[in-house]
């Protein structure tokens, strides 16, 4: 009897296909959702980059098969009529994970965050800034033009050459000095332009600029001649105010009262001060040349003077504008003294420190003594202040109850910047010691390195991750400002080289091949 085929149940051939692919794509798709959520658990807590964005991808690739069994099961006569509307969700799902989050947690560059870049620093250039935040700031250059730099938006003037000699800043950064072979060329930093024009030019060389009213000195046959200008007079600035001569040997040297070393560029003092070969060391009056207040010291003793700002206010109250002069005497035995004169009338006087050999700075109406007292070969540092008669380390017995510190980021007369022994950034004022502020650390252990000056601060440290896309060994730099706030915040890479804080929480990076200008950026 001949064997008759069976025809096949239409229904089964319609079905059975599409239903067992729907399962397998279900199951697919389960299955990366799955594991895309493990992945997303583990590389948070541990902090690993790779399973973060590999649970994106699977994330996006389980909602995409999701989606395909869903149209395979709802429309079993057409394949693969929702693959293309599968693959864009999955795809745009796979995206929207894992992109934004890279991009947002990827490293900061000290290129893209400086809002000037300048050649960067050889060996004998320096980096001169006055007291005013928003006044411009000098580029000394050993070799070629300097350089005066806007730290409000980065703009910078090249200056005509100084012949080699120095260059000087006003305290408020409002002139520029180029002093030559007997006489000074004075440029106005405040005038729009490609370089500062010329306002005057006096002969002699500089010791003082009030305002507009220039002092200078210039030898004679006989001694010294100690000239004021004023700047303001245009063509007639010139024109000498008032004119004193000294007899001396020394010429003008012997006439000289104002500490310094004669850097090829510095800031200028505001206050006028000189010394009378029979009264001694006198303050003059800028616009008269007369004498101001008492004699601050008889020429027989061995004095300094030190022209500062104003001492740092007390909490709750009004700083104060007038400029002081601190003059620093020492005993045969190296033991220094300390007087300080407002418009030549005494403020205060320090006792005699500790015998020794000392060298002297004077900042905000203190100063810092860094040497060795005789009897021991341990260096170390002294202040004296008006709020400490005797000298005392820095903060005094307020440093000493904080306990032990690891590094120190510098010090000047406003504040002295340490690392604790929680590696928290802690400034404390330099003479008795008061909290100013506190950065915390990344972590107790965290290395924490960078530098102080001009109330600003630059903070280095390793950069804490939290999340698993944050980048691995990257450091954080902060910049400070005198009251603690944090201007700029950068996680990097890169390990900057040379950091040049610069008033008003502003801050200049070295690299390899540049120097960067960091403003303000949170």
């Amino acid at each position: 009897m001949p064997t008759t085929a069976r025809p096949a149940d239409p229904a089964a051939g319609t079905h059975d296909g599409p239903a067992h692919d729907a399962a397998t794509l279900l199951g697919f798709a389960v299955a990366s959702l799955a594991l895309g959520g493990v992945c997303w658990m583990l590389g948070a807590h541990l902090l690993i980059g790779a399973l973060r964005l590999a649970a994106g991808m699977l994330l996006g690739l389980g909602a995409g098969l999701t989606v395909l069994a869903i149209l395979a099961r709802r429309r079993p006569g057409r394949r693969g009529s929702g693959r293309g509307p599968a693959a864009a969700l999955g795809l745009a799902l796979a995206l929207a994970l894992t992109v934004p989050a890279a991009i947002a947690h990827r490293p900061d560059s000290l290129a893209d965050a400086a809002i000037a870049r300048l050649a960067p620093l050889a060996e004998g250039d320096g980096i001169i800034a006055g007291r005013d935040p928003d006044a411009p700031v000098l580029i000394h250059r050993a070799t070629g033009p300097d350089e005066l730099l806007d730290p409000a938006d980065g703009s910078r003037r090249t200056l005509p050459e100084a012949d080699g000699d120095r260059v000087l800043l006003a305290a408020d950064g409002t002139r520029v000095l180029l002093v030559g072979a007997g006489s000074t060329r004075v440029l106005d930093a405040t005038a729009p332009g490609a370089a500062p024009p010329l306002l005057a030019e006096v002969v002699g060389t500089p010791i003082a600029l009030a305002g507009d009213l220039l002092v200078v000195q210039e030898p004679t046959r006989t001694g010294c001649a100690t000239r004021g200008h004023d700047l303001a007079a245009g063509e007639e600035a010139a024109a000498a105010l008032w004119t004193l001569v000294d007899a001396t040997e020394g010429g003008c040297e012997a006439t000289r009262a104002l500490a310094g070393d004669d850097a090829p560029a510095a800031v200028l003092p505001t206050v006028p001060v000189r010394t009378d070969p029979r009264q001694g060391i006198l303050q003059m009056d800028p616009a008269t040349g007369f004498p101001v207040g008492q004699v601050l010291a008889r020429a027989q003793e061995r004095c300094r003077a030190h022209v500062t700002g104003p001492e740092p206010a007390p909490p709750g109250s009004r700083p104060g504008t007038e400029d002081l002069v601190l003059l620093v005497c020492s005993g045969e035995d190296g033991a220094l003294s300390v007087r300080a004169f407002a418009g030549g009338a005494p403020l205060w006087a320090s006792a005699p420190s500790p015998a020794g050999q000392w060298e002297v700075r004077a900042d905000a109406g203190r100063v810092i003594a860094t040497g060795t007292e005789q009897g021991t070969d341990v260096p170390g540092e002294i202040v004296a202040s008006r709020e400490r008669a005797a000298w005392s380390a820095p903060g005094g017995p307020g440093i000493t109850a904080a306990g032990d510190f690891r590094a120190r980021l510098g010090i000047d007369g406003t504040a002295m910047v340490v690392v604790n022994s929680g590696a928290q950034t802690v400034a404390y004022d330099t003479a008795n010691g008061r909290q100013l502020w506190a950065l915390p650390a990344s972590g107790p252990d965290a290395e924490v390195t960078g530098s102080s000056a001009h109330g600003t601060s630059i903070v280095l440290d390793p950069a804490a991750r939290s999340d698993a896309l944050d980048p691995r060994d990257a450091q954080r730099l902060r910049v400070v400002d005198v009251d603690g706030t944090v201007t700029a915040e950068l996680v990097l890479r890169e390990r900057p080289g040379s950091l040049h804080p610069l008033p008003g929480g502003r801050a200049l990076v070295g690299t390899g091949d540049a120097l960067l200008l960091i403003a303000s950026r949170i």
